[in-house]
């Protein structure tokens, strides 16, 4: 084929994309004039409100840690309420799980067959309120809409043809997980909503025993007291550092923090470490993952799950932002902080880290290695 019929072919296809996309945003429209929700509806809960359902298809890391405060809040907020929550993907039932109040994980598969075996339990359920905590997913309104339940919570938009009894309007932060609070506290108007504002995930003892012999298998005899740092080089496409930068931080950080041990998490056992003699590991399950993290003194990555699995282990977290907005997608945890823009040099970010071990030292004097 000519390079003139492909261009020709290429723009035939991407007018029909976008064609297909205004349509559908017109029909959307349409629907939430005649049956939808394009306006905020700011009202109380009904007093019997006891078997939520939250409704999140996504299968990113972060997007599913991002339900964490949200999920906190609806508990904190209606204590004998049961949350169960529709997501995706197995391997992160158990980070939710942990959670108070949450009571079971639905996982949504994308074959036929069981996704309309789990539609039809689902709907057997006759669920007090679903919600949809964002306000672009089309998969999550679908499934609250084919989900029988009383009361309904979602944003009000435009484009927004679910019928809901509660709705926020525009969020005033960037930030997905905060958005998701904001939906608790400008829908509902009794009982008043307690909020959390950050992410969070609660190991139990049998991920906490593994992450000790994670650790000891990495570490061995790791000097008493010495600070240790652990890194995920790693992240999908124009977020992640280069290899080389990694590499030069590394050097950096020996220079400025000469004591501390450095830790590499990988994606999985058959990836290569940046540097083949630092310690390494590689954890599957990702709440023997979050336990392990939560032993480390700083964590440091680009935008990606890990990093935001690491703020919500409670672990200090310097999050790197190549190509995405802090204010989109910052680590929401304790001590955590963002570099971006001309600070995202491995000498500026290892002063950073020293910084802040030699903070913690002075609040910790346990901490050595300095």
């Amino acid at each position: 084929m000519s390079k003139k019929c492909t261009a020709q072919s290429e723009g035939s296809g991407t007018t029909g994309k976008r064609w297909r996309r205004n349509n559908r945003h017109r029909f959307n429209r349409l629907l939430a004039r005649l049956l939808g929700t394009p306006e905020a509806r700011r009202r109380p809960l009904a007093a019997d409100t006891r078997r939520i359902l939250v409704v999140r298809l996504n299968k990113r890391l972060g997007n599913i840690l991002f339900l964490t405060p949200m999920l906190r809040s609806l508990a904190a907020t209606l204590p004998e309420a049961r949350i169960d929550v529709l997501i995706q993907s197995p391997a992160q039932a158990r980070l939710l799980q942990s959670l108070p109040g949450i009571g079971r994980i639905w996982i949504q598969e994308n074959r036929l067959l069981p996704m309309l075996r789990t539609l039809r339990e689902l709907r057997a359920q006759r669920y007090d309120l679903a919600i949809d905590p964002t306000g672009n997913s089309a998969s999550n309104r679908i499934a609250v809409a084919l989900i029988r339940a009383r009361q309904r919570m979602g944003f009000a938009k435009t484009d927004q043809w679910l019928p809901l009894t509660h709705a926020a309007g525009k969020s005033r932060s960037r930030h997905q997980a905060l958005q998701a609070v904001e939906l608790l506290t400008d829908s509902i108007s009794e009982p008043p909503v307690t909020t959390f504002d950050t992410l969070a995930v609660f190991p139990d003892a049998a991920d906490q025993q593994a992450a000790d012999e994670h650790w000891q298998a990495a570490l061995g005899a790791c000097p008493s007291g010495a600070p240790v740092i652990g890194f995920f080089s790693r992240a999908t496409g124009r977020k992640a550092m280069p290899r080389h930068w990694w590499q030069a931080w590394i050097l950096e950080v020996r220079r400025t923090v000469p004591g501390a041990v450095l830790l590499e998490i990988l994606p999985g056992a058959d990836a290569d470490p940046v540097v083949p003699e630092i310690a390494h590991v590689a954890v599957k399950p990702l709440t023997e993952l979050a336990a392990l993290m939560s032993r480390l003194d700083q964590f440091v990555a680009a935008d990606s799950g890990p990093m935001h699995l690491a703020a919500a282990s409670g672990t200090p977290v310097i999050g790197l932002f190549r190509a995405t907005l802090p204010s989109d997608y910052a680590p929401l945890g304790q001590d955590c902080e963002t570099v971006a823009g001309d600070g995202l040099t491995p000498e500026h970010v290892a002063q950073r880290l020293a910084e802040r071990i030699a903070c913690r030292h002075q609040t910790n004097p346990r901490v050595s290695g300095l």
